[in-house]
């Protein structure tokens, strides 16, 4: 998973940490990705990063607009 606590420690408290994985796990889901093995899963986790840290930090909400930005893309 693209938020392992070990690796974000000391930058995100573990609530954070849980509020990214969820958010990260619930856009997968939303747009059919593998969250382990997808090619993009680091840019997506990034993307979250960049979401949550603009202030929007609910996992839903991140989710929901990753999944909009997705799918114009598509």
């Amino acid at each position: 998973m693209p938020f392992q606590k070990s690796d974000y420690l000391g930058i995100y408290k573990p609530e954070q940490l849980d509020t990214l994985q969820t958010a990260y796990d619930e856009v997968c889901e939303i747009l059919g990705y593998c969250p382990t093995t997808d090619d993009n899963k680091n840019q997506l986790a990034r993307t979250v990063i960049r979401i949550y840290e603009s202030g929007i930090q609910n996992p839903h909400e991140i989710a929901r607009l990753i999944a909009q930005i997705e799918n114009l893309r598509a």
